[in-house]
């Protein structure tokens, strides 16, 4: 299961360039080692942008796909909600142990490579279509290091595919000047999530304050040290 939480802050008024909207995924709840005071992982992120919680109806995403009138009825709804001048995105679903891909069943397969797939697709395209002209929009992906990536092979086919999806959806929304980045990060997969708030909150900071409107699709890798 998958529960599909947005978060929405507004620095000034709804409807200039300053405003926020964050966007993320909270973990299975049967699952509970990265949660926070049933928080979604990505919630301290939200709060260094200075983002307030707005939950949105569960997700869950079997083989047959059942569930994905769920995602489509959230998509909808996003269509009428407040503009936002800088979005942000993170869909982190729970972390769990590195698996060989030959090891895992079909049901393991759709949770960590089809349903992460289609929260991202759905969760990026719905902040491009809030995102109002001449903003900004910054994708937070969760990619493994190059020499720990053994066992990570979804994760790594994932973030391949947001940083592909990123670029198709600049070009897409190009005649509006939406500018769309993605910064990544191995932290939590690492299990070293020290200063992953602080290093995670400043890159998308530093895209989204930048003053450069012919700079899109930037890649930024933060390190994962702590």
């Amino acid at each position: 299961m998958f529960m599909m939480k947005t978060l929405i802050g507004i620095s000034f008024c709804a409807q200039v360039a300053s405003s926020w909207a964050f966007i993320c995924t909270d973990p299975s709840p049967a699952i509970q080692q990265t949660r926070r005071s049933g928080q979604p992982t990505a919630a301290p992120i939200a709060e260094g942008l200075g983002a307030v919680l707005d939950e949105v109806p569960g997700v869950v995403l079997d083989p047959a796909w059942s569930g994905s009138h769920v995602i489509e009825a959230w998509r909808e709804a996003q269509r009428t909600a407040v503009p936002a001048g800088r979005l942000v995105v993170a869909v982190w679903p729970e972390v769990v142990s590195p698996t060989s891909v030959i090891h895992l069943d079909l049901e393991e397969w759709s949770a960590r490579m089809e349903t992460s797939f289609a929260l991202w697709f759905a969760a990026l395209a719905a902040a491009c279509d809030r995102c109002i002209d001449g903003g900004q929009v910054v994708a937070v992906t969760e990619r493994p290091e190059g020499k720990e990536s053994a066992g990570w092979s979804l994760e790594s086919a994932v973030a391949d595919a947001v940083e592909v999806m990123v670029r198709s959806l600049a070009l897409v929304h190009r005649s509006r000047r939406v500018r769309i980045h993605v910064v990544s990060t191995s932290a939590r997969l690492r299990g070293r999530t020290g200063t992953l708030v602080a290093d995670v909150v400043g890159a998308v900071a530093m895209l989204l304050e930048a003053d450069a409107p012919g700079v899109t699709t930037a890649v930024i890798r933060v390190a994962a040290d702590a």
